[in-house]
């Protein structure tokens, strides 16, 4: 016989299921029938699954000009004809965190342009280059179709590139990385203290399984690069850390890198540069190397075949000079300078040798770049205050070195590479 509390339990368990099958029967519903199973037939999908919407960049008649906008992950487009800003997009590996697209390289036959991701330093180091050159980050160099800049692959590179640039032929793409806390942390050690040039192959830069770069150990702090042309076999570098130029070898790796001082030694401090050698510009002979030195503010020229520095040549400017443009029959360089804001021409010809500059400063705050288009005029980056003030792109005529229009972009604007109508 069962006992009373379990006659208890079980006479509750009936009363609850009547209870439930009188509220079921109140809402039409059958206590003995199981709840109706739907099921939803679909068709298969024939779309992608993730689709690409980036609308299409169509390139003004007389050609854009790319600018990366570090501090603010976009690439701003600039019509080459009137100067304006006609399109911004995002760039990067990450949408929330800074990448830092630094510097831009156009491979217009390949359909691609490269950039490469120098990522900021989050330590909050000081300096005249905190802002660049202090992050233990790796960076990385990212390839995006040239039509709608959609990531086409992307490849690993070491901390703080600094300058990118693409051989004549398509066939190499270097990278060098202005790696001063490199040479900061390794004060005794030449070799730990050298920053690295990346040879990397553009066919080889994919999406996924990219291959490693060729890295090649050249000198402290290495920056602006010129490529002997058209297949880019030898790299003139500058050597900020080392107040030289490296001339490297890119076919091989082990092959010995010459350094060549830009001047004669002067006092300095023991871990600063005296020339702070920047940005290098090759005339379109081939036959000159114009270099930007930023601590000793003057421009310097390099004999190709002597491999030797001018020194009757050398030029000295009121601001620090950064990258300038040659023309096209190398009869003279342009160059921007800070602190002040000027632009410089440069007459490189017996005839003429003279340096003529105006100050912009009240419009253009940091001039980084001179790029030179003959048929629309002398484009020239600034870069703001790096912070909170956006950038700005001027364009001067060549000639009288007036403003024929100003451009705002994004924040720290540092590269702009022109891209011709037509080019996909």
């Amino acid at each position: 016989m069962p006992g009373l509390a379990a006659l208890v339990s079980r006479s509750s368990m009936v009363i609850a299921r009547f209870l439930g099958c009188a509220l079921a029967a109140a809402t039409l519903a059958s206590c003995s029938d199981p709840d109706p199973i739907i099921e939803n037939r679909y068709g298969a999908y024939a779309g992608d699954a993730y689709p690409d919407r980036r609308p299409e960049i169509v390139i003004p008649e007389g050609g854009m000009g790319v600018v990366t906008d570090s501090l603010s992950d976009t690439i701003s487009l600039i019509a080459l004809e009137t100067g304006e800003r006609f399109g911004v997009r995002p760039v990067g590996r990450d949408p929330v965190t800074i990448d830092g697209p630094h510097r831009v390289a156009v491979d217009a036959a390949g359909g691609a342009l490269y950039i490469a991701l120098s990522y900021p330093d989050t330590a909050g180091s000081v300096g005249p280059h905190a802002v660049h050159g202090g992050s233990a980050v790796a960076g990385y160099v990212q390839k995006l179709a040239l039509d709608d800049l959609r990531p086409l692959g992307q490849v690993r590179v070491e901390a703080n590139p600094g300058d990118i640039v693409i051989s004549e032929d398509g066939g190499r793409v270097v990278v060098s990385h202005f790696d001063l806390k490199r040479a900061l942390d390794n004060p005794e050690d030449l070799a730990a203290a050298r920053s690295s040039l990346a040879v990397v192959d553009p066919d080889a830069v994919l999406s996924r399984g990219s291959a490693a770069p060729t890295l090649i150990p050249v000198c402290k702090a290495a920056n602006g690069i010129a490529l002997s042309r058209p297949d880019g076999a030898r790299a003139y570098v500058a050597c900020y850390g080392d107040d030289a130029l490296a001339i490297v070898d890119l076919t091989d790796p082990d092959a010995e890198v010459k350094l060549v001082p830009v001047g004669p030694p002067l006092p300095s401090d023991a871990h600063a540069s005296a020339y702070g050698p920047y940005a290098v510009m090759m005339s379109p002979d081939q036959k000159t190397i114009a270099v930007s030195n930023t601590d000793s503010r003057e421009v310097r020229f390099f004999d190709v075949a002597s491999e030797t520095f001018d020194e009757s040549r050398t030029i000295l400017t009121i601001g620090a000079p950064y990258f300038g443009a040659w023309t096209p029959d190398g009869s003279a360089i342009y160059i921007p300078t800070q602190v002040p804001g000027t632009i410089v021409r440069i007459g490189a010809t017996p005839d003429d040798s003279a340096a003529v500059s105006r100050n912009i400063s009240e419009e253009c705050l940091r001039p980084h770049l001179a790029e030179l288009d003959e048929e629309h005029g002398l484009f020239i980056v600034c870069e703001g205050d790096q912070t909170v003030t956006p950038g700005k792109v001027l364009r001067l005529d060549p000639k009288t070195l007036e403003t024929l229009s100003v451009a705002e972009v994004g924040l720290f604007p540092d590269a702009f590479a022109r891209v011709a109508a037509g080019a996909r």
